[in-house]
């Protein structure tokens, strides 16, 4: 296990957060809800790390691991209306 809760697996299109507890052929759901099966083999960083980060597996990453959503703003910066 890591020093993190979760950890991020590729997954129909999407990287995908994971409790980091799961082991391989393992079931469980993401963050988002999505039902998995732990691969046993670590799927290859490219292509499968390069997909897209789900975003509601994002949003919930960062609200358990206390981590500011996107997009962050920058000290000083003026606040965009619309964001």
């Amino acid at each position: 296990m890591g020093i993190r809760e979760f950890r991020w697996l590729p997954h129909e299109g999407l990287r995908h957060a994971i409790p980091d507890a799961l082991t391989a052929d393992q079931r469980g759901r993401t963050l988002c809800g999505v039902p998995v099966t732990v691969p046993r083999v670590t799927p290859p960083a490219f292509p499968d790390g390069c997909w897209p980060t789900c975003r509601s597996c994002d949003a919930e990453w960062r609200k358990r691991e206390g981590i500011p959503s996107f997009p962050r703003q920058r000290p000083g910066s003026p606040v965009l209306a619309g964001r």
